[in-house]
């Protein structure tokens, strides 16, 4: 089918989460995000976008990405698009940018593909134990959970072995360890962890191999470009990347990345960032790929609300996706470009 950009359309989004959020970083009650719509001739595409509304976790703000999609658009509208290839190369003028041409590369995606129902393992990410979460937890028997790293973390991976099913574990630090973390980190040597991503803000030969003697370790925050990772792979002793489409500018580009690093024996996860239906469901669709469980939660995990509602429903460990249903009433509109 050929497809004529007609218009671009912004609109916002917000719920506040159920549980606060609590990073070594930042302390979340509420997640705000920006979704865009490509119109055509056919129907109007959603594209969600991962940035945040502060530059907390990324350079790269919401406010960013609309005035690179707004230049960007003011030079495309109006051109028409035969195949998936022709747009990838009309989302690479977005380049500069990865969050953009990631949220844009969700919508050109759907005008050529048809979305599917699939399933993909369940990966909890828990921020902050409590009794509430481990209630969660008991209820939904992911197949992976990852632990936000904290002082208490001997105590949550206790917590975690202690449930009434098994599952796997991973660590994320957040780049929040120093040389005093080493002794506590030690005693991980006894647990079996899948990986600890991001220990260390800087990557300084000594401790990154003191660390990687007692568990695997997974790079997310430096993972931002094909080249960046290439070279810290061969650099440092890393077992595991965690790849976000946000960070590498779509899911096209996420999956050439993933199968380079399986070919060289690395270990890949498919990472999220709060995402509500729509980027969950293209998470889970990269997911399927990975060598453990990826960042996707089921609906309801973190919101009460979504803008694509049953998105993800949960299924004894695994998480089942229909394609995903915009509903646009839900969204506001805050800018076009015609």
């Amino acid at each position: 089918m050929i497809h004529t950009l007609k218009a671009l359309h912004f609109y916002q989004y917000s719920e506040s989460f159920k549980e606060t959020i609590t990073t070594p970083k930042v302390t979340l009650t509420e997640r705000e995000v920006l979704v865009i719509g490509i119109e055509t001739e056919a129907a109007q595409y959603f594209g969600e976008c991962n940035a945040f509304s502060t530059a907390w976790y990324d350079a790269v703000t919401m406010n960013d990405v609309i005035v690179h999609l707004k230049d960007w658009f003011q030079n495309v509208k109006g051109t028409t698009l035969a195949t998936f290839e022709a747009a990838q190369r009309l989302a690479d003028e977005l380049n500069d940018c990865p969050t953009a041409r990631s949220t844009v590369i969700m919508a050109l995606y759907q005008m050529f593909y048809p979305l599917k129902s699939l399933n993909v393992d369940y990966g909890a990410t828990v921020s902050g134990m409590s009794q509430t979460k481990l209630d969660q937890l008991n209820r939904t028997a992911p197949k992976r959970v990852k632990l936000k790293w904290s002082t208490d973390v001997l105590d949550d991976i206790r917590a975690v072995q202690g449930l009434s099913f098994s599952s796997s574990i991973a660590l994320d630090a957040n780049e929040s360890l120093t040389f005093q973390d080493m002794t506590l980190l030690k005693q991980l040597e006894q647990d079996v962890i899948l990986y600890l991503e991001e220990p260390f803000i800087d990557f300084q030969n000594e401790l990154i191999e003191e660390a990687a003697a007692y568990v695997p370790i997974a790079i997310d925050e430096k993972a931002t470009s094909e080249a960046d990772i290439m070279h810290l792979v061969k650099q440092y002793p890393i077992d595991t990347v965690i790849l976000k489409s946000f960070r590498l500018g779509g899911i096209d580009k996420v999956y050439t990345v993933m199968k380079q690093l399986q070919q060289r024996g690395l270990h890949v996860v498919v990472g999220g960032m709060y995402e509500f239906g729509l980027s969950r469901y293209f998470t889970a669709l990269l997911a399927r790929f990975g060598d453990f469980p990826g960042d996707v939660t089921p609906d309801g995990y973190y919101f009460e609300q979504d803008f694509v509602p049953q998105s993800g429903i949960l299924k004894g460990g695994s998480i089942y996706f229909e394609p995903p249903k915009v509903e646009a009433e839900r969204l506001t509109l805050i800018d076009s470009i015609f």
